[in-house]
């Protein structure tokens, strides 16, 4: 099956080296890979322009976010199955092909999301059940007490995740391996949402088409790096994009 990849960078030259080289091992299959940058100030699109000549490089103006960004490359694919990865992710890709041959085998599935390890190999439970205000702000308190803490773990699946496959509501965006038809029948990302909520929004708009499955054969390392002076500009943009969520899908 045809398969294209897609990462949105903003500042991202600390881990779009390992990632692309993560996937350097398809190059002269039936693969394309597509790097769009939100206007990186820190030379992310010329370093990619000048060290990876066979990845296709798409430079935004400005910073559009993370769904308007990745909906470029949607726009223009005719893949059979698309990969939606973040910068700071590592894979195998020999895992590439046998996710593709995973959705030939089961048309009814159209999103894969995989088992997500933290660089020690730990888990990151990143694939959750739908959010609901109970479950989000059990996120800010669970520290507070063992309710709140039990509550977050519910939203996280803590008591489901583990080796067998299973359906999830709320599928990461830091890796999605979805059937192109799928993406491209719901319009790929809602462009209102510039940063978080948009990977909840996607899984809910192609479970109207299709099964959105975890599943923990495959397995990715996100490196998940947080930007320390940022956290309150994001914090307050996670905030609208969440009660954007909510009317959206009320």
């Amino acid at each position: 099956m045809k398969v294209s990849v897609s990462i949105v960078t903003y500042n991202s030259i600390d881990d779009i080296d390992s990632c692309l080289a993560s996937f350097s091992k398809l190059e002269g299959t039936d693969f394309v890979l597509y790097v769009v940058d939100n206007a990186s100030s820190d030379g992310t699109a010329e370093h990619v322009e000048s060290a990876y000549p066979w990845v296709r490089l798409i430079r935004s103006e400005r910073n559009v976010g993370f769904g308007a960004a990745h909906n470029m490359v949607i726009k223009q694919i005719d893949s059979d199955c698309h990969i939606i990865v973040n910068p700071d992710i590592t894979l195998d890709a020999s895992q590439i092909p046998l996710m593709a041959k995973c959705l030939e085998e089961n048309p009814d599935i159209v999103l894969i999301t995989p088992k997500v390890l933290n660089p020690d190999g730990t888990m990151q439970y990143l694939p959750k059940r739908r959010p609901t205000v109970r479950y989000l702000m059990s996120g800010f308190l669970e520290k507070r007490s063992e309710r709140f803490r039990r509550i977050r773990e519910e939203y996280t699946m803590k008591d489901v995740l583990g080796d067998v496959n299973v359906d999830v509501d709320f599928c990461t965006g830091c890796f999605m391996f979805v059937r192109t038809s799928a993406l491209k029948e719901c319009g790929g990302f809602d462009e209102r949402y510039f940063l978080h909520f948009e990977d909840a929004d996607l899984t809910r708009m192609l479970q109207r088409i299709g099964r959105t499955v975890y599943m923990p054969c495959f397995t990715v390392t996100h490196a998940w790096h947080r930007d320390n002076s940022r956290l309150g500009k994001v914090f307050f943009i996670s905030i609208e994009s969440m009660f954007r969520y909510f009317m959206k899908w009320r």
